[in-house]
């Protein structure tokens, strides 16, 4: 069952080039570290926030580009196990719309429950 969060806020901070996506109105529980993919997780399981650390060379892109982001989504695989996240994220360069994708997988130190989760956020 895939349970879905249409953020509607980040904050880039240029010079720790970290980048944070949220605003749910659920309660704020804990976060996991999945090798600098920072999850922010809800007294109910829910994914709430994501944030990224070094997100300018995790992407790809510099640092100036992430100013003018359009879109992002992560879809949130959660095993037993495992957290799989994969991103996308859509950013304004120039004359046009460039896509960059990143695909990150670690533990699921938290037992969280097995689901399936989506963040989107469209500027």
């Amino acid at each position: 069952m895939l349970q879905g969060s249409q953020v509607n806020k980040y904050d880039y901070d240029i010079q720790s080039d970290s980048i944070f996506f949220y605003g749910s109105d659920k309660k704020y529980r804990s976060s996991i570290d999945l090798d600098g993919i920072i999850l922010d997780v809800s007294e109910d399981n829910y994914i709430i926030g994501i944030e990224i650390l070094d997100v300018s060379e995790k992407f790809n892109v510099s640092k100036m580009d992430l100013i003018n982001i359009k879109h992002f989504e992560a879809n949130i695989e959660i095993s037993k196990e495992n957290i799989k996240i994969t991103m996308e994220m859509r950013l304004y360069k120039r004359n046009g719309l460039i896509n960059r994708s990143l695909d990150t997988l670690g533990l699921n130190s938290m037992n969280l429950p097995a689901s399936t989760q989506g963040i989107a956020l469209n500027c």
